[in-house]
């Protein structure tokens, strides 16, 4: 309490804050977080609202002196962490070095070298590793070194430099450097935790469920609750830094009490608690909190001691002991009547199936085939195999991993075959680096360039595993163990540490660039959004997913015999467009009446939509035919619009061609005579072959038209981002009588 008075005091003496408490509350006043943030901007680092240990000592050294840090003697307190601003990529590139060199392992594009303790952490950890005081703030020198290690960018990395730009509207997501996938992959994170409370992925934060669950998520973290995310809260969650505790996922659960009865009862009945009134304080009953980590301790969870959204369902589904009658129930088809809702879906022999990929992996010793995939023993293996494969070990297995183990049953393990504790791991660990060894090593004073020459070799010789650059040959302990298999399997001297003769051995090979390099190069030089989409496509028409793009890949190239490391790399994409992705023609939408809109009959392949007011009316059309690789699963669509003060012969003519090459010209083939257009600030325009717009445009415009309503169809010729050429065809049968609807449902208002 005294330190808090004492922290306090500071930032009235400071003048960040104005009331004069005497029980200052830093958890839940809002005044006193708001001071908090006022001072953490004053001082350039993140404006959380809560202080980090190193922002209490400042504050407390700015009333005491007495109590400031040694390294920062002879400064003012305020100014303890007021170092040189760096520039936000200048930290970024440091904090780039720190990774690679394996002093942290957090993932993000906003490292905070004044207040984040585990930027610090690894800042100390760097220091501690070059023989120097580890004070957690780096000197110029030390940056100079770092700078030099750097290395290239990582894809995680390509973010705004704003940490606190709001996400919103929906373009602020591309315009951070957030993809779409990492907008869905946010909305998976949060319904994970139990912030959202349905499993749709939304395509905005503006839906009010989504926006329900910024508004906990940043309440969790003691963030200001906007209802929007920042860059940085984004980052945050993508790469798990940023995340509400257990404590605060189990309250933004909002389980009803109801069910918190059930849940107690459910302890109870499996041992793990003693009472007859039923408690519903999960939050902060300590006896309640224990029976929940002796539940989870049981079940090889995590032990928390607060239940997660799929550990409330599993609890449940348990079923409650009940007193024994006299008559004894029939003998049901499954154990666990509840939990049998995750396999309705398949049949007996799927079910077998399922079984003896399992069995085939080591996880079923029995021969004899079961389906009750909700006994006690099954859950149990498969929890064991869903650890196995990192995913979250519930005991109950999803569709996705189902069509995996129906894809994939595998062979029969022999005994050899079984997976056995390394023997050798605790002797590896037991290994000491010389210091000689490595004091030679960093004389030789290689280029970044040639340490990425040698990494590349060692990949390539199949002894690094790690498909990511990693140059930091001197301290990064798996990167020394690759170094020392390399040295045994020659015949040197095992010491972790090259010597002139060995790099140069090294140097000599040409090794082709590493996979994560192939797909950087890959997707920065030609159409690399275009790719992605190609890919989410294609996994979700063959494995029924859409990311992570990592998994796409890998069974991709399982497939189609290639390395299986995840990156797309042109040898995987030119594989990969072997396989036919088949377009989906849905229920035709609206091209640019996007909302508020009214769907009126359709004629033969046209549709048709008037806006509410009647102000706008749009009639459009998919592609019938595509022939040519599009890199999408979308069809190709032409509308033509026209509002009520338009002539009866004015029309829009929007062209939607997928992946279509910018500045490209493309061309439109009907009744003998052909038309070239192209996009230009997001509308459809004739040109001439120079590209220009045509001097007669009205007379062609409407020669088009009239052309295509006398035709039966229609066929337009383009090139897409890939270089490749698509011929793509169009039914007209109809349009006569839809564009005369057109005209009648927005009536000219003028002659």
């Amino acid at each position: 309490m005294e330190d808090k008075q004492e922290v306090y005091r500071a930032l009235l003496e400071l003048g960040y804050a104005s009331e004069d408490l005497a029980v200052p509350d830093f958890l839940l006043r809002k005044s006193t977080i708001v001071a908090v943030k006022d001072f953490q901007k004053t001082i350039g680092a993140a404006a959380t609202g809560f202080l980090t240990r190193d922002q209490i000592a400042t504050l407390r050294g700015a009333i005491n002196p007495s109590v400031v840090d040694t390294h920062d003697a002879g400064r003012e307190p305020k100014l303890a962490f007021e170092e040189p601003v760096l520039s936000c990529q200048d930290q970024r590139v440091l904090y780039r070095a720190l990774y690679a060199r394996g002093h942290t392992t957090r993932r993000t594009a906003f490292p905070d070298f004044l207040s984040d303790d585990d930027v610090i952490a690894g800042v100390r950890e760097f220091q501690k590793g070059i023989g120097e005081v580890a004070t957690g703030n780096l000197t110029k020198a030390q940056k100079e070194v770092l700078r030099a290690n750097a290395g290239k960018s990582y894809l995680w990395e390509h973010r705004t430099c704003d940490p606190d730009l709001l996400l919103f509207p929906s373009n602020k997501w591309g315009a951070a450097g957030f993809s779409a996938s990492d907008k869905e992959d946010v909305f998976e994170i949060l319904y994970g935790l139990g912030l959202l409370t349905d499993d749709k992925m939304y395509s905005s934060f503006s839906d009010r469920d989504n926006k329900a669950a910024a508004l906990k998520f940043q309440a969790s973290i003691g963030a200001e609750q906007t209802g929007y995310l920042t860059s940085r809260q984004a980052d945050g969650i993508l790469h798990g830094w940023l995340l509400p505790s257990p404590r605060q996922q189990w309250i933004a659960l909002a389980v009803p009490d109801e069910k918190k009865k059930y849940l107690y009862q459910a302890l109870v009945d499996l041992g793990h608690f003693k009472g007859a009134v039923p408690i519903v304080d999960f939050t902060f009953n300590e006896d309640l909190i224990r029976a929940v980590r002796l539940y989870q301790e049981a079940s090889s969870l995590p032990a928390t001691g607060f239940l997660s959204r799929a550990q409330v369902k599993l609890l449940l589904a348990h079923e409650i002991k009940s007193p024994p009658t006299r008559t004894a129930p029939e003998t049901p088809k499954w154990s666990n009547p509840v939990m049998s809702r995750w396999y309705k879906d398949y049949s007996e022999q799927e079910l077998r199936l399922i079984y003896l990929a399992l069995h085939n992996r080591g996880f079923f010793l029995s021969e004899v085939t079961k389906t009750d995939f909700t006994h006690p023993d099954l859950v149990k293996r498969v929890r064991e195999y869903q650890e196995s494969i990192k995913a979250n070990p519930t005991g109950y297995l999803t569709s996705f991993q189902i069509a995996e183990l129906l894809r994939n049953p595998g062979i029969p393990l022999s005994r050899e075959q079984q997976p056995k504790r390394s023997a050798g791991l605790l002797a590896k660990k037991a290994l000491k680096v010389q210091p000689r060894a490595r004091s030679d090593w960093e004389k030789l004073a290689y280029t970044l360039d040639q340490k990425q020459k040698i990494y590349r070799a060692l990949y390539h010789l199949g002894l690094a595993k790690t498909p990511e650059m990693i140059t930091d040959f001197s301290y990064r302990m798996d990167l020394i163990e690759v170094v020392r298999a390399y040295q045994e399997h020659n015949g040197f001297d095992a010491t972790g540490f090259l010597t002139p003769e060995q790099a140069d051995n090294l140097l000599n090979i040409k090794a082709p660039f590493l996979p994560s390099e192939q797909q950087d190069e890959f997707l920065g030089a030609s159409a690399g959004t275009a790719i992605l989409v190609f890919f989410r496509d294609l996994g979700k028409q063959e494995f029924g997913i859409s990311k992570p793009i990592t998994t796409i890949a890998m069974q991709l190239q399982d497939r189609l015999e290639l390395t299986p490391h995840g990156y797309i790399t042109p040898e995987l994409f030119e594989k990969a467009k072997t396989i036919p992705l088949r377009v989906i023609r849905e229920t035709r939408r609206p091209q640019t009446l996007y909302f508020d809109s009214e769907e009126l009959p359709a004629v033969k392949d046209w549709g048709l939509w008037k806006s509410n007011d009647a102000s706008a009316c749009e009639t459009s059309t998919y592609s019938i035919h595509e022939d040519g690789f599009t890199g999408s699963a979308m069809p190709a669509g032409v509308a033509l619009k026209r509002a009520a003060d338009w002539k009866e012969s004015a029309f829009k003519v929007t062209v939607r061609l997928r992946n279509w090459k910018p500045d490209s010209i493309a061309s439109v083939r009907v009744g003998g005579r052909s038309y070239l257009f192209k996009e230009a600030f997001g509308r459809t325009l004739l040109v001439g072959p120079d590209g220009y717009r045509l001097r007669n445009y009205q007379k062609n415009y409407a020669d088009l038209i009239k052309s295509v309503m006398q035709a039966n169809s229609f066929e337009i010729i383009y090139e897409t981002e890939f270089e490749s050429k698509v011929f793509v065809s169009f039914s007209a049968l109809g349009l006569t009588k839809q564009i005369r609807a057109l005209v009648d449902a927005c009536q000219a208002t003028s002659p």
